[in-house]
């Protein structure tokens, strides 16, 4: 192969890895305002909720599971978690910024107590109250639990300076606290579709934390074998085409 046209693929190789960039940039602004709006709306529903109106869509039929311990869950919960959301997207942004180091470890810590003293434990108690059941509840409640244990394990290795694995567990931590966003995008999508139903809400229940989770481990491992298949040796590749 010649000179020009090594250049030339060279060239090309680039201008289709710049392009791929600019997409997922735009992809992930794309995603970034949607579950922001999401959030803003959900926040803006709470005049609804001081004091309770059972008219209101997330309180409605709820005035007789509204007494004993699922007010205060419930009232920590709406207040600690939209607090705990910007917190992971933060987070998330500046974990890889030097510049932002005292500060990112300074919240991780703030972040590791929201979640692990009222974030967790609030939504956990809600979800034995979920609407539609206990097949829903159960959704709910790993949930939580699965949300305590990333972020322990996001703090774990922290500490440890394992700073890979790290940012594998709060990755997982951030998408599970983003999951009610994308519950409320997909009830959203069911209402307009005419395809609500309580089955639908239980595996929604289900399904908004574990299809993200799922995916972003597959994501991984792709580029993981990916990574692995350009560090073997040229015939080795071959031989394995």
């Amino acid at each position: 192969m010649s000179e020009a046209a090594t250049r030339r693929k060279i060239v090309k190789a680039h201008d289709s890895s710049a392009r791929y960039r600019t997409l997922k940039a735009i992809a992930a602004g794309v995603v970034v305002l949607l579950l922001g709006k999401v959030l803003f709306s959900i926040v803006a529903e709470y005049v609804n909720y001081f004091p309770p109106n059972f008219d209101a869509v997330f309180l409605l039929g709820r005035e007789e599971s509204f007494r004993g311990i699922y007010p205060p869950a419930f009232y920590v919960h709406i207040i600690t978690a939209p607090i705990a959301i910007l917190l992971a997207a933060y987070l998330m942004v500046s974990g890889k910024r030097k510049t932002h180091g005292p500060w990112h470890r300074r919240l991780g810590k703030a972040q590791l107590f929201l979640v692990l003293g009222l974030v967790a434990p609030s939504g956990f108690v809600m979800a034995f109250w979920a609407f539609t059941g206990p097949i829903a509840g159960v959704g709910f409640g790993l949930q939580a639990i699965a949300t305590a244990l990333t972020v322990t394990l996001a703090a774990r290795y922290a500490m440890q300076r394992n700073f890979p694995v790290h940012q594998r567990w709060a990755t997982h931590c951030f998408l599970l606290l983003v999951a009610p966003l994308l519950f409320r995008i997909v009830a959203g999508i069911l209402i307009v579709t005419d395809t609500e139903s309580f089955a639908a809400y239980q595996w929604n229940a289900w399904l908004s934390w574990i299809v993200p989770m799922a995916a972003y481990e597959a994501i991984r491992w792709r580029k993981k074998r990916k990574a692995a298949k350009k560090k073997q040796p040229r015939d080795v590749q071959l031989q394995e085409a």
